[in-house]
C-alpha cells in the first residue's frame, strides 16, 4: 500500500477527542509515512537488542505509535506478545509468567506497573517506553526512532510459513487466558479468508472498535480510523461519537462486539422515538410515521462484522435500521485459536434463523468459509490425542465442533496440558485439528448451529442442558434484557437456575423486577422441551462478562452466586 497509494491515509486518530455532534479534529497517518515510521523503529528495535524470534509484550493503545510498533516488530520478525489490559492486574502477570517475554515495550503507566508487580523480572532484558523519556526503562521509542530515521527501508527477512509470529492470549472468560502461537502463514491465510469471504477492498474506510482486529484494516488496504472510546471498555462507547465518525470519514467497514451491536442499536431506538425496553425481542418494532426520516442514518457502511459471542436478534433487528438496505451485519463464528470459522448475514438471521433460535434451536452461526471444515464429535472432557473421520456424529446430533484449516493455531504457548485437551492430530495428513470448546450441532443443509460453551452445559436428571438453547427462548419475555443458565449442586445432584437480568425501567414507570417478569417466565418455559424443567428464578442486578467484547457471560461466577443466594438449606425438590 505504501508503494501503489502511499498518499492514502493509513490512520485516523482523534487529536483532542470526538464531539458527540459534527466533526473533530484527526491526526492523519498516510501508508507512506506508517510504513517508514515502521521502518525506523525497526531499526532502533534492532539497535537495542530486539531482533528476529524475540519475544516482546506490547502494551500500547491504540494510537499511530500502536500500529508502527506493532509492524516494526513484524518488519524484524520479532514475536509481539499482545494481551488484553483490561483482564486484570493479576491476571496479566499470570499471562506475562506463561509468555516469558524477552522485551517490554509499554506506555509509561504499563512500564510502572511492571516495575512495581515485577511482570516478567526473570526474562525481560530489554525495556522500551513508548514516549518521548525513558522513564525508568532502557530506552525511549523517540530516541529508536531517531536511531533508524535515517536509515534506508528496513530490509524484511523472509519467514517461513511455520515460523513463529505472535503469542495472542484469549480473553480467559471460560478459564485460564492462554497464549495461542500464531506463525506468519496463519496470519496471511486471515488476511486473505477475510477479503474473500467479506469481499474488503484497498480504499476502504474501517472504524474498529476492538485494537487487535483494527491491525487487519491496514493489511486489507483500508483506512483505519481509531474510536475514541476506552477499548477494554466496549459496553460503555458512546454511540453519538461513533456515528460522528462514521459519517465523518465515509466509513464502509465497521467491527464491533454484540455490545457494541446493541449499544448502537439501542441509540437507533432512540433516534426512532421508540424504547428498547418496551420491546419485546420476538414482536416486530413499533414504527413511527415517518421512520424512513431516522433510518439509514449511517449509509456509508457496506458492512458491520461483529463477533465475540452470539450478537441477539433483537440488537442486530435495532441496529439494521441504522444501516443502508445494502449492508448487513455478518456475525462470524471463531476463537482467538482460529479465526474465521464460519460466517452468517443479519437477513438470514431475522428473515429465518431467529425464530428457531427462539424455540430452543440454538444458535445459527453459518456455513463454513472457504478452506475450513468443521465437524462434530460426541462431548468428552478428556484429551483425545489423534483424529478418526469415525468420530463424526450425523447430522442433527448435538457434540463438539471441531475445525480443519488453514487459520487453525498449532498449540498453546507454555501450556502442554491445554494444548493436549484442545489439539487433535491427522496421522494420516499431518493436520492440527482445534476443538472448539463449544458444543452444536450441523443441519442438513451444512449450518452451524451454536448451544454453548461444552463447560457451561448443565447435566441434570432431567438431562443435560445447553446454555444457547435455554436462555433465548426465555430472552424474548417482555421486561427481559437477558438471561444465564446455571447449575446448582445439591447433594450431588446439579438443578437448573435461571439467572435473569431485567431491562432497566421507562420514565416514570414502575422498574422491571423478577416480579413482574417470572410469570411470563414460567409460561414460556411450560412450551419448549429445553426449558420445561427450569422453575427456579433469580434476579441478578448486571451479570458480569469477559473484558475483551463485554459481552460472554462469566457464568461460573453467577453460579457461586446462585448458589450462595439460594443458601445450603435451598429444597431443589419443592422447586422442580
Amino acid at each position: 500500500m505504501a508503494a501503489d497509494h502511499p498518499t492514502q491515509v493509513a490512520i485516523h486518530f482523534p487529536r483532542r477527542g470526538v464531539k458527540p455532534e459534527g466533526t473533530s479534529e484527526h491526526i492523519a497517518v498516510t501508508f507512506a509515512e506508517l510504513n517508514a515510521d515502521a521502518d525506523a523503529i525497526a531499526h532502533g528495535l534492532v539497535a537495542a537488542g530486539i531482533v528476529r524470534g524475540t519475544r516482546t509484550a506490547l502494551m500500547v493503545p491504540p494510537s499511530p505509535n500502536f500500529f508502527a510498533l506493532t509492524f516494526a516488530l513484524f518488519k524484524i520478525a520479532a514475536v509481539p506478545v499482545l494481551i488484553d489490559p483490561g483482564m486484570g492486574i493479576r491476571n496479566l502477570g499470570k499471562c506475562l509468567a506463561d509468555a516469558e517475554p524477552e522485551a517490554f515495550i509499554g506506555i509509561a503507566k504499563a512500564n510502572a506497573a511492571r516495575r512495581v508487580l515485577g511482570w516478567g523480572k526473570k526474562t525481560i532484558r530489554t525495556t522500551v517506553n513508548a514516549g518521548r523519556w525513558r522513564f525508568f526503562t532502557k530506552h525511549s521509542l523517540s530516541k529508536l526512532r531517531a536511531i533508524g530515521k535515517s536509515r534506508a527501508a528496513y530490509p524484511i527477512p523472509d519467514v517461513a510459513p511455520d515460523e513463529p509470529a505472535a503469542v495472542l492470549f484469549t480473553s480467559g472468560s471460560t478459564g485460564i487466558a492462554k497464549g495461542a502461537e500464531y506463525t506468519h502463514g496463519i496470519f496471511a491465510a486471515q488476511v486473505d479468508s477475510l477479503k474473500a469471504t467479506y469481499a474488503i477492498e484497498p480504499g476502504e474506510i474501517d472504524l474498529c472498535t476492538f485494537p487487535l482486529f483494527a491491525l487487519f484494516g491496514p493489511a486489507l488496504g483500508m483506512t483505519c480510523v481509531i474510536p475514541d472510546m476506552n477499548p477494554t471498555r466496549p459496553a460503555q462507547l458512546d454511540p453519538r461519537k461513533a456515528v460522528a465518525q462514521i459519517k465523518q470519514f465515509s466509513v464502509t467497514n465497521m467491527f464491533g462486539s454484540p455490545a457494541v451491536v446493541r449499544r448502537l442499536g439501542d441509540f437507533a431506538c432512540e433516534r426512532r422515538g421508540v424504547s428498547p425496553t418496551v420491546e419485546p425481542s420476538n414482536s416486530p418494532m413499533v414504527e413511527e410515521p415517518n421512520r424512513r426520516a431516522h433510518a439509514s442514518t449511517l449509509t456509508t457502511l457496506r458492512r458491520v462484522i461483529s463477533a465475540g459471542a452470539p450478537a441477539s436478534a433483537a440488537s442486530l433487528e435495532r441496529f439494521v435500521k441504522l444501516l443502508p438496505d445494502t449492508a448487513q451485519v455478518f456475525t462470524p463464528y471463531g476463537a482467538t485459536e482460529a479465526l474465521p470459522v464460519a460466517n452468517i448475514g443479519s437477513r438470514e438471521i431475522l428473515g429465518e434463523t431467529r425464530k428457531l433460535t427462539e424455540q430452543g434451536k440454538g444458535v445459527c452461526v453459518g456455513r463454513p468459509v472457504a478452506g475450513m471444515e468443521v465437524y462434530v464429535i460426541p462431548i468428552c472432557d478428556e484429551p483425545i490425542p489423534e483424529w478418526s473421520d469415525s468420530l463424526q456424529l450425523p447430522a442433527g446430533e448435538i457434540g463438539e465442533f471441531v475445525v480443519r484449516g488453514p487459520v487453525v493455531t498449532k498449540q498453546y504457548f507454555n501450556r502442554p496440558e491445554a494444548t493436549k485437551l484442545a489439539k487433535l492430530v491427522d496421522l494420516k495428513t499431518g493436520d492440527i485439528l482445534h476443538r472448539m470448546g463449544d458444543v452444536g450441532y450441523i443441519d442438513e443443509t451444512g449450518r452451524l448451529w451454536f448451544c454453548g460453551r461444552k463447560s457451561h452445559r448443565v447435566v441434570t436428571p432431567h438431562g443435560t442442558l445447553f446454555t444457547d438453547m435455554v436462555e433465548p427462548i426465555f430472552n424474548t419475555v417482555l421486561g427481559v434484557s437477558r438471561t444465564a443458565l446455571v447449575g446448582v449442586r445439591r447433594n450431588g445432584v446439579t438443578y437448573p437456575v435461571l439467572c435473569v437480568e431485567c431491562l432497566p425501567p421507562m420514565w416514570k414507570m414502575t422498574p422491571w423486577s423478577l416480579g413482574l417478569v417470572e410469570p411470563h417466565l414460567r409460561e414460556v418455559g411450560a412450551g419448549f422441551d429445553p426449558t420445561r424443567c427450569i422453575t427456579t428464578f433469580l434476579q441478578h442486578s448486571g451479570f458480569p462478562v469477559d473484558v475483551r467484547h463485554n459481552s460472554k457471560i462469566f457464568r461460573e461466577k453467577l453460579t457461586a452466586w446462585a448458589d450462595k443466594q439460594l443458601g445450603p438449606n435451598w429444597k431443589p425438590e419443592a422447586a422442580t
